[in-house]
């Protein structure tokens, strides 16, 4: 499966603009960075609790994310943009959402956005767990 190319993804970008309709662009204008992956949209990979259709995996330790929604696109390739560049890691992700709401967007999205966002969180978190323990628990040899 290829990686989206986020590298012109940049949270300053949203930072200079405090401007919801310009944010919006924005992050409609990342969401068509996210390329759709047919291999990717299976039930196993479908995010629970995202009221657009949502796939997400990890594999060597890379997240591969698609989904029907823009915005959510758009958002999904803000916060693996991060996660890619170092400025987020696994172990503060959750504290992504309070981010959101520095930036004012959390306030312009609509509950069951905000609830996918939690979602992909959430699942982000437990699949990297899984894959964290998977690698603690295979013998040293």
């Amino acid at each position: 499966m290829k990686q989206d190319d986020l590298s012109s993804v940049n949270i300053q970008t949203l930072e200079a603009d405090r401007q919801w309709q310009s944010q919006y662009r924005i992050l409609m204008t990342w969401g068509a960075l996210i390329q759709t992956k047919a291999e990717l949209r299976v039930e196993q990979n479908k995010i629970r609790g995202c009221a657009a259709n949502a796939w997400l995996t990890l594999m060597n330790h890379q997240f591969y994310f698609d989904s029907e929604s823009r915005i959510i696109n758009g958002l999904a390739a803000l916060l693996l943009a991060q996660l890619q560049n170092g400025e987020i890691s696994m172990e503060n992700i959750k504290q992504w959402e309070t981010r959101l709401q520095e930036l004012g967007l959390h306030k312009h999205l609509s509950p069951s956005r905000n609830n996918g966002i939690q979602a992909l969180i959430r699942q982000m978190v437990e699949l990297w767990s899984q894959t964290s323990n998977n690698i603690h628990e295979k013998p040293l040899s």
